[in-house]
C-alpha cells in the first residue's frame, strides 16, 4: 500500500522550460555564443545544471566558459524563474486529493536545491510537501538512487511503499535503481515514447489518470 508519492519537478509538477531556456540563452548571449530555440532545451535539461551548461556550450565548451555560463545562468534564473513557469493542469487538485487521503508527498529534482522550494511555494502555495530536495553537492544526482533512498529513510517508509512520478528516462532509471515503481507523465519535456522505452511501470496522460494509477497501486 502506497504511503509516499515522490515527484520530479521540471516537466512533472512545473512547466519550467521557457524560463530555463531564456536563462541559459541569456548567459550564452553574454559571451557572444549561439543560442537555441526554447524547444531544444527539452533535451538539454534533466541531468543537472552542469550537464545543461555543457550541452548548451557544445563545441564552444571550455571550463572557463562553463563557469561563466553557470554563474550567469544562476543569477539570471534566480530573478526570472517564474516569468513563464506554470503548474500543469490538474496537479493542484491531485496534490489536494493526496493530502486528503493521508499520502505523503515529496519532490526530488536535479534542479539546484535553492530553486526548488521557491518554485513550489509559488505554484502550489496551499500544499505542504513532506520533503523537498534539489541537487546537492554531497549527493549524486539522478539517476543515481542516493537521493531517493535518503528520502525513503528520512520519512520512514520502504521502496515498496513509494511511487516516483517523472517525465524522462532519467526519472525511470532513478526510481528503478532505488527499487521503486515509477509512473511517467507524458505531458512533460520528453513524452510517452521515451518513458515507455525506459521501462516506466505506468504512464499517465493527465492528472486524473495519474490519480487513478496511484489508487490502483494503493
Amino acid at each position: 500500500m502506497l504511503k509516499l508519492i515522490a515527484f520530479d519537478l521540471d516537466g512533472t509538477l512545473a512547466d519550467t522550460l521557457a524560463d530555463l531556456a531564456a536563462s541559459v540563452n541569456h548567459a550564452l548571449d553574454q559571451l557572444g555564443l549561439p543560442t537555441y530555440p526554447a524547444d531544444d532545451y527539452r533535451y538539454f535539461v534533466g541531468k543537472g545544471v552542469d550537464h545543461l551548461v555543457s550541452t548548451a556550450l557544445a563545441d564552444h565548451y571550455t571550463p572557463a566558459r562553463a563557469d561563466a555560463v553557470k554563474a550567469d545562468f544562476t543569477a539570471y534564473y534566480a530573478a526570472h524563474s517564474m516569468d513563464y513557469t506554470a503548474a500543469y493542469p490538474g496537479m493542484s487538485e491531485l496534490l489536494a486529493c493526496l493530502r486528503d487521503e493521508g499520502l505523503m508527498t515529496a519532490v526530488i529534482s536535479n534542479k539546484p536545491d535553492a530553486f526548488v522550494p521557491a518554485i513550489l511555494h509559488a505554484l502550489y502555495p496551499a500544499h505542504r510537501f513532506s520533503y523537498l530536495s534539489g541537487q546537492l553537492p554531497e549527493i549524486p544526482r539522478k539517476p543515481a538512487p542516493d537521493a531517493l533512498l535518503r528520502l525513503i529513510d528520512a520519512l520512514g517508509v520502504s521502496p515498496e511503499d513509494t511511487l516516483y512520478v517523472g517525465d524522462s528516462d532519467v526519472d525511470v532509471i532513478f526510481a528503478h535503481n532505488a527499487g521503486v515503481k515509477v509512473c511517467g507523465v507524458s505531458w512533460g519535456f520528453r513524452g510517452r515514447e521515451e518513458l515507455s522505452a525506459a521501462g516506466a511501470d505506468a504512464i499517465a496522460d493527465t492528472a486524473d489518470e495519474l490519480l487513478r494509477i496511484i489508487h490502483e497501486y494503493s
